[in-house]
């Protein structure tokens, strides 16, 4: 027997995908394998029991036991180990909005307020949806048991994620990945199984034990796993329906979908054509029918109460009445005036126009160019990002290669990932590779770093290299190799310097690398394109020095922000502080912009500042040349930029670095908003960006 005790340094702790990662790890061995929450003081469960790794309720802190017994018992606590410390391969992506929810009310009778939960603008008619309200099949008779139920509901679940991974939406995929683990959970099975042996009809049995299990996930304390019990009761019905031979009912024409609730399923089930936008009495951000709309681009507000006696109050739902939604300000307009319904149907359609045809190169309102690139993760975003219109790739986190394994990507695996991004955007499209940024608040089981009581602050990305170089020299090969096969130059870019010996590092070992393969006779790309990101202060004010050793930088304005004003990113109750938009944030920014401009090279953004139109304005106005965000971020920015003159933006930065806080300078840049474009109003954006999620 083999036993292990480890801290959760996901912030997410193991909710769906982490805790899917976790059971289809502990899967694949023959060994028994149990996990137990020590902070909880819980029993053990089984570690390939999905629903049962949900239900120890792990978050972020918390220390888990992983005991395994049988044959490869060694193995199985090795690779889970490292999952456990890795965390989730994947992330979604994030899409400005809102940071904070707003309180639920109603704010007049014929207009209701929610959590503003995906961002854009819907009016047309209404539809419930009612998970009841299914269509009887003639050809199809109940099935005989659970487990036949259940794998149908899996490989349905299975076929809709991989219709999100050929739109190349991976991460959402992975939410309908995690509930095919659930459908398949023998803990779900096990207690159908009771139900039915106490006399319950099949279906009803299914949905008595999703329902158990829904509500323990709803007794637990974290927002993210409390939001689990609608997937798992998402999973329960969708079991039931093929139990009872029947198919989810879909809108007949393009609608506002309304409901107590949306399974994410439904989200990706019904064609995307069909929902203009999504409003739900339940639900919050953190949801993963809100993930969806956000991967998709469909509008929601989520949270809205009394939103269902309020339709009925109104009398909607015929078919003339048509409601409105908001999805920037969390409103939703039951009836909304001859002035609004106008306002929100511009805003659609130019949203539908805008996904409609790629971005190109977005102008400001005197002509002037701005270079919009994406972020992406993995080579599978290659196909959004292109979609979008990015002129590029301003950030490729190369560290999501690294995550979620026990061992380290080989150089041919990294060679390949690079060489795909590289070829798909060619020679006249930068790809800008960031070496990976690991290490610290991204523990990686097989670099052997010992737990740090301030890992933000710990040993990442470049100063791992101090301490072992193979791994970055490992990288450098392998970007250069890419470079060769793709017969491109990459931009390659060190995150974390705070030093010049940083960079100086990091160019020795470019040396190093090119020699290496020189000797073996290997081709390697003639030129690397070298840039630094600013998100430490001191590099901030090494900015001249850094500048004359590399060629671009790129600021990081998340981390930046979290470490100028010395306040945790991932701790709520600091929230106020996380503005990029605060003074002295950009004061720093302005600061490197002067530095770069001295030695004559490029400055670019790729931290969320960039994709909040606000911010983005302020930016460009500060002097930055390039903007690298999410896709789906892209078409929004374009028509923010077009509101604005380059003087304008200029004024504006100027009067930005005058202020003495973050509202101030939202307000600034939002009278330019509301007067360029009405459809992207001042009180639209105050509320400001999106959490963070780690760049």
């Amino acid at each position: 027997m083999k036993r292990v005790e480890l801290a959760v340094e996901d912030p997410s702790g193991l909710h769906a995908r982490p805790a899917a990662l976790f059971v289809r790890t502990a899967a694949r061995f023959r060994a028994s394998v149990s996990v137990r929450n020590l902070t909880r003081q819980g029993q053990p469960v089984d570690a390939k029991s999905m629903l049962a790794v949900l239900g120890l309720g792990v978050e972020q802190g918390h220390r888990v036991e992983i005991e395994a017994s049988g044959q490869d018992e060694g193995r199985a606590i090795e690779e889970l180990s490292g999952v456990v410390r890795s965390g989730s391969a994947t992330a979604p992506a994030v899409v400005p909005a809102p940071a904070k929810d707003h309180a639920p009310l109603i704010c007049r009778p014929d207009r209701l307020r929610g959590i503003a939960a995906a961002p854009g603008a819907a009016v047309g008619p209404l539809w419930r949806y009612l998970p009841a309200s299914t269509t009887m099949t003639a050809h199809q008779s109940q099935l005989p048991d659970a487990a036949e139920a259940a794998a149908r509901c899996a490989e349905e679940l299975r076929g809709l994620a991989g219709a999100l991974r050929g739109t190349g939406r991976a991460a959402e995929a992975e939410i309908l990945d995690a509930q095919a683990e659930m459908a398949l959970d023998s803990a779900l099975l096990d207690a159908a199984a009771e139900q039915m042996a106490a006399g319950s009809p099949l279906a009803l049995a299914i949905e008595a034990a999703a329902e158990s299990h829904a509500q323990s996930l709803e007794q637990l304390d974290d927002d993210l796993l409390r939001a689990r019990a609608a997937d798992v009761r998402d999973v329960g019905a969708r079991m039931a329906r093929h139990a009872r031979g029947e198919v989810t009912a879909i809108p007949d024409r393009p609608s506002i979908v309304v409901a107590a609730d949306l399974p994410p399923s439904a989200v990706a089930e019904i064609p995307q054509e069909l929902i203009l936008g999504i409003g739900l009495e339940r639900g919050s951000r953190t949801a993963h029918s809100a993930i969806l709309a956000r991967g998709l681009g469909i509008p929601a507000v989520l949270g809205i109460s009394g939103l269902r006696a309020a339709l009925d109050g109104f009398g909607a739902g015929s078919s003339d009445d048509d409601i409105g939604l908001d999805g920037d300000t969390g409103e939703l307009y039951l009836a909304p005036t001859r002035e609004e319904h106008e306002a929100l149907g511009n805003r659609m359609r130019a949203q539908v126009e805008l996904a409609a045809k790629p971005a190109g190169s977005p102008l400001l309102a005197d002509g002037t160019v701005v270079r919009l690139l994406a972020n992406i993760a993995r080579p599978s975003d290659i196909a959004q990002a292109i979609a979008s219109g990015a002129r590029g790739v301003g950030l490729f986190r190369t560290e999501f290669l690294f995550m979620g394994r026990a061992q380290a990507p080989s150089e041919d695996e990294q060679t390949e990932a690079y060489r795909e991004v590289l070829a798909a955007f060619g020679p006249e499209r930068p790809v800008v590779i960031r070496l990976a940024d690991i290490g610290g608040d991204k523990a990686i089981p097989y670099l052997d770093l010992p737990p740090e009581a301030n890992p933000f602050l710990g040993v990442r990305a470049i100063r791992i290299a101090y301490h072992d170089p193979r791994l970055l020299r490992t990288q450098l090969r392998a970007i250069l190799r890419a470079g060769a096969l793709a017969k491109v130059a990459p931009h390659v870019m060190a995150p974390m310097v705070a030093t010049v010996a940083d960079v100086e590092l990091v160019l020795a070992s470019v040396v190093d690398a090119r020699r290496d393969l020189a000797e073996e006779g290997t081709p390697a790309a003639g030129r690397l394109v070298m840039g630094v990101m600013i998100e430490v202060p001191s590099a901030v004010y090494l900015a001249r020095e850094l500048a004359s050793r590399v060629d671009f930088f790129s600021i990081g304005t998340n981390d930046l922000t979290q470490y100028l004003f010395a306040a945790d990113r991932l701790n709520p109750a600091l929230d106020a502080l996380h503005d990029a938009l605060h003074p002295a944030v950009l004061r720093a920014i302005a600061q490197v912009v002067s530095a770069a401009d001295e030695a004559a090279i490029p400055t670019a953004v790729c931290g969320d500042l960039a994709a909040d139109p606000v911010g983005a304005l302020v930016l460009l106005g500060l002097g930055i040349q390039e903007l690298s965000v999410e896709p789906l971020a892209i078409g929004r920015l374009v028509r923010a930029l077009a509101t604005a003159s380059r003087d304008q933006l200029t004024e504006l930065a100027r009067s930005a670095l005058a202020a003495v806080d973050a509202p101030t300078v939202r307000v600034l840049a939002g009278r330019i908003l509301a007067t360029g474009d009405r459809d992207i109003a001042a009180d639209k954006v105050i509320a400001g960006t999106a959490p963070s999620d780690g760049r």
